[in-house]
């Protein structure tokens, strides 16, 4: 089983979106795939689950489990473990455990208790740090899940912190303007300074009996995914060019550390560079509306015109991101249908 998350603490670069589409087309390679909405907007869990469905889970009196908040909530409050997840089920192969605006009230904690993990005798700050991961291995076990698709929101704050320790991999999500470049500046010496602060926790509990629960993941970055500008009257395409002919070398500067950087890199010639996907803004509100991936979308559900030419562009790009993610994370060759398994 592998974790994955799309992180960037510059919002708007469309990672919830693409976490939801690439959800729906690992799971039809026959890859049992959970998605865990860490974020406390829950805004993944908005697109797979109606209203009405998400309040019944918010309001529900026998509620434990139902929800990320409601699975760790005994954690937060210093009175018991992590919570078996009930997954829901929203697709072949697919399970979501949904999120619930609760959780940001475990950002605090986490805070208090980071500190505190390198002490080896505090097992309470490492229940908490490690919360999130549990809870990612009790609903991967739950399905015998191949792949864990982890949603947070755009920040580097705690509580994205411990939703990381829970991952292998990262993916980051980029626009080419000004600001996704700025984020990678901030979010790369970020996920360099915790992935080395979590090694040194790790290593201070190396001959403690924690060493064994601790989460043995480096939410490695494995590059990033471009989704190609919108044009506006005010800013013209070669605006786009100039930051987007820049992405290699930031990333690779300030994200991988790598000082030695080429600054003539093309993003063409980057192995980093997962994949460069087309800007599909006309069919996004259509497809959250409707609740299913862009690809997914038919006449019925509002498209027409050029717009049925752009939802068979969007498959084939989602189906080459799919293979080339189950190939870089390791994940089992397509299995077909889900009767496979």
């Amino acid at each position: 089983m592998k974790s994955l998350v799309l992180f960037n603490n510059k919002g708007g670069v469309g990672q919830t979106t693409l976490t939801f589409n690439i959800a729906h087309m690992v799971s039809r390679l026959g890859l049992r795939t959970v998605v865990l909405d860490y974020d406390p907007q829950c805004n993944i869990s908005d697109i797979f689950l109606s209203e009405q469905a998400l309040f019944d889970l918010w309001e529900s009196p026998a509620g434990e489990g139902l929800t990320v908040a409601r699975s760790i909530d005994p954690v937060r409050r210093g009175k018991g473990d992590v919570l078996s997840p009930k997954l829901v089920g929203v697709g072949d192969n697919l399970w979501l455990l949904p999120g619930d605006l609760a959780l940001s009230r475990f950002e605090q904690t986490l805070a208090e208790e980071w500190p505190k993990t390198r002490s080896v005798d505090n097992e309470r700050a490492l229940d908490v740090t490690t919360a999130l991961d549990h809870l990612s291995n009790l609903a991967a076990d739950a399905v015998q899940a191949d792949l864990l698709l982890l949603d947070v929101g755009p920040s580097l704050g705690a509580l994205n912190r411990a939703a990381l320790l829970a991952c292998d991999a990262a993916v980051l999500p980029l626009a080419p303007d000004l600001f996704s470049l700025q984020g990678l500046k901030n979010v790369g010496p970020t996920l360099l300074e915790w992935r080395r602060d979590w090694t040194v926790v790790r290593n201070a509990h190396l001959h403690g009996r924690e060493q064994e629960g601790l989460p043995p993941h480096d939410f490695t970055p494995l590059g990033y995914i471009v989704q190609q500008h919108l044009s506006r009257a005010d800013r013209p395409v070669a605006g786009y060019e100039r930051w987007f002919s820049q992405i290699p070398f930031v990333f690779h500067q300030h994200v991988l550390g790598e000082q030695g950087a080429s600054p003539s890199l093309r993003v063409e010639q980057d192995e980093a560079c997962i994949a460069t996907l087309k800007h599909f803004a006309s069919l996004v509100p259509l497809a959250q509306l409707a609740r299913k991936p862009m690809f997914d979308l038919k006449r019925a559900d509002g498209i027409g015109g050029g717009q049925i030419q752009a939802v068979a562009k969007c498959r084939t790009e989602f189906e080459g991101l799919a293979a080339t993610l189950s190939q870089l994370l390791e994940l089992p060759a397509s299995l077909g249908s889900s009767a496979a398994r």
